[in-house]
C-alpha cells in the first residue's frame, strides 16, 4: 500500500525512514516542499518518495549546475511538467521484498496521475545500474557522476511519457498494479 502523507505521525514515520538511509548511503539531509508517499509492506512502514516540481527559478538551480546545459535547456520547455525525485529510500530489512517495484510503480503513477512528462533525480550510481538493468526503462545520465552533499550521484532524467505509453510491456508494472488493486 502507498499512501501520501498528510498528518504529523506519518510525516514522522516518512522523515525516520529516508534520514536513516541517507545516513547509511552518507547523504547529507536536506529538506523540500513536495508531494510525500508511504509505502507499507505487511503492514509496516517501509519506504519513501517525494516528488518536488522542479523550478529552474528556485529549487533546480542548483540541481541545473550538475547537468548537461543542453538538456536542461530542453526540460525548460516544459514549465510545470518536470519533477524531482526525492527521498527515495527503502528501510533495509525491506529490499529484500516488492518494495523496489511498489516505489517505482508509484513514481509512474504520479507521473501519469499530475501529467507530468520528465522526472529529473540524483541518484546512488550502485542504484542507477540496478533500475537500469532490472527495469529496463529508459533512464539517461544527464550529468556526470559527481560527489555532492556526502556522496556520489550521477543526475539522470527518466522520460515519463515514453514509459506511459509503453506500461503494459513491463511485467513488473502490471504485477504491482494488480497486487495493489487486491488491496496489497
Amino acid at each position: 500500500m502507498i499512501i501520501q502523507v498528510t498528518n504529523e505521525f506519518q510525516k514522522a514515520l516518512f522523515d525516520g525512514i529516508w534520514k536513516k538511509v541517507w545516513d547509511e548511503k552518507g547523504f547529507e539531509h536536506e529538506h523540500s516542499n513536495g508531494d510525500s508517499f508511504l509505502l507499507y509492506v505487511e503492514g509496516r512502514a517501509a519506504g519513501t518518495i517525494q516528488f518536488v516540481p522542479l523550478d529552474f527559478q528556485g529549487n533546480g538551480r542548483e540541481f541545473e549546475k550538475l547537468c548537461d546545459g543542453s538538456r536542461i535547456d530542453a526540460l525548460k520547455a516544459y514549465p510545470g511538467q518536470v519533477f524531482i525525485i526525492d527521498k527515495f529510500a527503502i528501510a533495509k530489512e525491506f529490499r529484500s521484498t516488492r518494495a523496489l517495484d511498489m516505489l517505482m510503480f508509484s513514481l509512474f503513477e504520479y507521473a501519469e496521475k499530475n501529467r507530468q512528462l520528465y522526472a529529473v533525480a540524483l541518484l546512488d550510481p550502485l542504484f542507477y545500474r540496478l533500475i537500469r538493468f532490472q527495469y529496463h526503462f529508459k533512464v539517461e545520465k544527464i550529468g556526470s557522476r559527481v560527489y555532492y552533499k556526502g556522496a556520489d550521484v550521477i543526475p539522470i532524467l527518466m522520460d515519463g511519457r515514453h514509459f506511459l505509453e509503453q506500461k503494459s510491456r513491463y511485467g513488473w508494472y502490471r504485477e504491482v498494479a494488480a497486487a495493489l488493486s487486491e488491496g496489497c
